[in-house]
C-alpha cells in the first residue's frame, strides 16, 4: 500500500520515502523469484509499471518479462478445479492485464510480444458483477454478466497490436503508399465498428460519465474513450509525412488525425473538471504526448479559425504534462521532448 500511495501523498516525508519503498519492493521480489503465483505476478507488474515511471526501461522489460513467464508456468487463464468464480475472474483479468500490458510494451520498449491472443479465452465480465460475487460462488456460465470496460478495452488493444504492426511494416519498408492506404482504411473501419457496437451506456456522453464516475468507474470509463481516440490518433498520424502524395485519402486521413487528438484532448480537460475521473495514470502523459504533436500541426499549418482552440488544447495538454510530472519522474522526458 504505501508503495502505490506514497507518490501522490499530500505529506512531503511520506513522498520522499517513494524511492525507498521502491527498492524495497524489488528486492523483496527479488529474494523470492521462485515463487510462481498470481500474486507474484501482480507484484511484478506493479514492479514493472514504477520502473517504467522512473525512466528505468531495462527493469521495466526485465519484470514485465517475469509476469509473462509466469503466466505461462501458471497457464493462464485456465483455471484450476478448486477456483471459485472469483479466482477465475481474476486469472482472465490477469491475463488480459498482461496482453493489454505486453501489446504496449512491446511498442515502447522496441521487443517481441509475449502474450498472444489467439480470441479463444472469455473477455472479463462486467466490474459491477465481479464485485458482487461472493467467495466459494460457483457461476457455471460467466457469459451471462456480460463484458464489463475491461473486456472493451481489450477489444480496442487488439486493434492498436494491428495499427502498431502497421507502424513497423512501414518503418522497415515493406508497404507502398497504396497498400498503407488500404490497411489505414481497413483499421479505420475496425476503430468505427467498435465505437458503434458499443452499448448505449457505454457511448461517450456527460450523462454516462456522471453514471459511471457514481459508481466508481469513472477512471476506467474514461480510459476506454482516450485509448480509442488515443488509437486513432495514432493510426492517422503517418499521414502529415509532407513526402507522401497528395492523395484525396491523404487530406482526410490528416483530417481524422487533427480531429481525434483535439477530442483526446477535449477528454482529457472533462476528465479532470469532473469528480472520480481524473486520468492520472502514467501512460496518459505519452497519450498527451501523441495528441500535443498532432495539435501542434494544427497550430503551425491550420486555418485561422483552428488557432484559439487548438493554442487552448496544447496549453491544458502542457499543464496536465506539469502535474503528471510531479507524480511521476519518467514524465519528465516526455516534457522535454515536447
Amino acid at each position: 500500500m504505501e508503495l502505490t500511495s506514497a507518490s501522490f501523498s499530500d505529506d512531503q516525508e511520506v513522498q520522499q520515502k517513494t524511492k525507498h519503498f521502491f527498492q524495497l519492493a524489488k528486492l523483496c521480489l527479488k529474494m523470492d523469484i521462485d515463487s510462481v503465483s498470481i500474486d507474484a505476478i501482480h507484484a511484478s507488474i506493479l514492479i514493472g509499471n514504477l520502473c517504467g515511471a522512473e525512466g528505468e526501461t531495462a527493469g521495466e522489460a526485465l519484470f514485465f518479462g517475469v509476469a509473462f513467464r509466469m503466466a505461462h508456468v501458471l497457464h493462464l487463464p485456465k483455471p484450476e478445479p478448486a477456483d471459485d468464480s472469483i479466482m477465475q475472474e481474476i486469472k482472465i483479468r490477469t491475463w488480459w492485464s498482461l496482453y493489454m500490458i505486453d501489446t504496449w510494451s512491446s511498442a515502447g520498449l522496441n521487443l517481441p510480444r509475449q502474450i498472444h491472443d489467439k480470441e479463444c479465452h472469455r473477455l472479463p465480465m462486467a466490474e459491477t458483477l465481479f464485485w458482487c460475487l461472493e467467495p466459494g460462488q460457483r457461476v457455471e456460465s460467466d457469459y451471462q454478466f456480460g463484458i464489463g470496460l475491461w473486456g472493451y478495452m481489450v477489444m480496442l488493444a487488439r486493434i492498436f497490436s494491428e495499427i502498431q504492426d502497421l507502424h513497423v511494416r512501414l518503418a522497415d519498408g515493406e508497404l507502398n503508399e497504396q497498400h498503407m492506404e488500404e490497411i489505414t482504411e481497413s483499421l479505420a473501419r475496425e476503430l468505427d465498428r467498435f465505437l458503434d457496437d458499443l452499448p448505449s451506456n457505454l457511448q461517450f456522453t456527460v450523462d454516462n460519465l456522471k453514471f459511471h464516475a457514481a459508481a466508481d468507474l469513472g477512471r476506467a470509463f474514461i480510459a476506454l474513450h482516450l485509448g480509442y481516440h488515443h488509437y486513432a490518433t495514432l493510426l492517422y498520424f503517418q499521414y502529415f509525412d509532407t513526402q507522401l502524395g497528395q492523395t484525396p485519402s491523404r487530406a482526410i486521413y490528416v483530417a481524422r488525425c487533427k480531429y481525434h487528438a483535439a477530442s483526446f484532448s477535449d477528454m482529457l480537460r472533462l476528465s479532470h473538471e469532473t469528480e472520480n475521473c481524473e486520468a492520472f495514470y502514467l501512460i496518459v502523459a505519452h497519450m498527451t504526448v501523441v495528441s500535443s504533436s498532432a495539435l501542434l500541426h494544427t497550430l503551425l499549418f491550420g486555418s485561422q479559425d483552428e488557432l484559439l482552440d487548438t493554442r487552448k488544447r496544447l496549453c491544458f495538454n502542457f499543464e496536465l504534462l506539469l502535474k503528471l510530472k510531479q507524480y511521476w519522474p519518467g514524465v519528465d522526458l516526455m516534457v522535454s521532448s515536447f
